[in-house]
């Protein structure tokens, strides 16, 4: 029995040995012949990456092409709204500043009315006591 057993087990270990024992080491040949499809595979994936990054970079050339119109509408944009802005205060002012001067105008010309009124009035108090004490009580003599 201890035989029969003993006999299993080599010939199940030599079974199952059997495609391990019967490979040899692989040639040089074979060698390099796997690592020449190897490099094929590698290359046909850089390949394809390379694709993928251009294809990447087109996007992003166009994306950025795309910022540089915006950004540059929105400019523009907010200067012509600056400048919309300033013309319209000018334009705005312009009658202010029209009618200050005329203002100013009206004001110098009662400035000299009022000179003239005084020193009539002064002239006149030099005949009239009474006069001339009304116009030094208002501190005008």
């Amino acid at each position: 029995m201890k035989k029969q057993a003993l006999l299993f087990m080599l010939l199940s270990f030599f079974a199952f040995m059997q495609p391990v024992l019967g490979q040899t080491r692989p040639t040089n040949e074979e060698r390099l012949i796997r690592l020449e499809e190897g490099m094929k595979n590698l290359n046909i994936r850089f390949d394809e990456m390379n694709k993928r990054f251009e294809s990447i970079d087109k996007r992003f050339d166009a994306l950025q092409g795309f910022m540089l119109w915006g950004f540059g509408i929105t400019f523009s944009g907010m200067f012509i709204l600056i400048g919309f802005i300033l013309w319209d205060r000018r334009t705005t002012l312009a009658p202010v500043v029209k009618e200050i001067k005329y203002s100013q105008a009206e004001i110098d010309e009662w400035k000299k009315k009022e000179k003239t009124i005084i020193e009539v009035l002064n002239k006149y108090a030099e005949l009239d006591p009474k006069l001339k004490e009304i116009l030094n009580k208002a501190a005008l003599l």
